[in-house]
């Protein structure tokens, strides 16, 4: 997932700072996760010797690992959109004209946008309940719930602020190009 050149189009004048900062934000977040992903690898390695060579195994190697992974899931989804790299079915928007296919672009968007606040509303809930309650992971490292449910909320977040960007810059790209295998040109 590693941030690469993004060669998509970037509209000139009013918000266009606004909107390189929403695409640096992502860019920022999807290194984070390759960071991540390391850090996770490195813990199962060490907890795999410390287990099988020490015969004295962490209680907090597998825990931390999989709170990583959940944040390096959620941080990496506004990258994945400004990169189109999300699933979507494309076989009849390969045959569509560049009108309809910006249209469809522009309601998948939507969709995600108002997905993506739905979840930051009902995450933050869940979020603040937690912390309220103290609920904690039934582990023996007992890890504070709301370290595994706030990457939920910064995600979406991420998300949300990313569609609104790519949303503001459709009228200034040109319409997503399909080849007829389905593959994004």
């Amino acid at each position: 997932m590693t941030p690469g050149t993004d060669n998509r189009p970037n509209p000139t004048g009013f918000g266009s700072p606004f909107l390189r900062l929403i695409d640096a934000a992502g860019a920022a977040c999807a290194r984070l996760g390759d960071v991540l992903v390391a850090a996770i690898a490195a813990m199962l390695c060490f907890e795999v010797v410390a287990r099988y060579l020490f015969n004295s195994p962490t209680i907090w190697a597998q825990d931390i690992a999989i709170a990583f992974q959940v944040w390096f899931t959620y941080l990496g989804m506004a990258y994945v959109l400004r990169q189109r790299q999300l699933i979507r079915i494309t076989a009849l928007l390969a045959l569509a004209s560049p009108s309809l296919r910006r249209l469809a672009d522009g309601f998948a968007l939507l969709v995600i946008l108002a997905f993506s606040l739905i979840a930051v509303i009902y995450g933050w809930d869940i979020v603040a309940e937690s912390i309220r309650l103290g609920r904690r992971q039934p582990t023996m490292l007992e890890l504070p719930n709301w370290i595994v449910e706030l990457p939920v909320v910064v995600g979406f977040a991420l998300l949300a602020l990313q569609a609104l960007a790519d949303l503001v810059r459709l009228p200034f790209a040109p319409p997503p190009e399909f080849s007829p295998t389905g593959e994004q040109t």
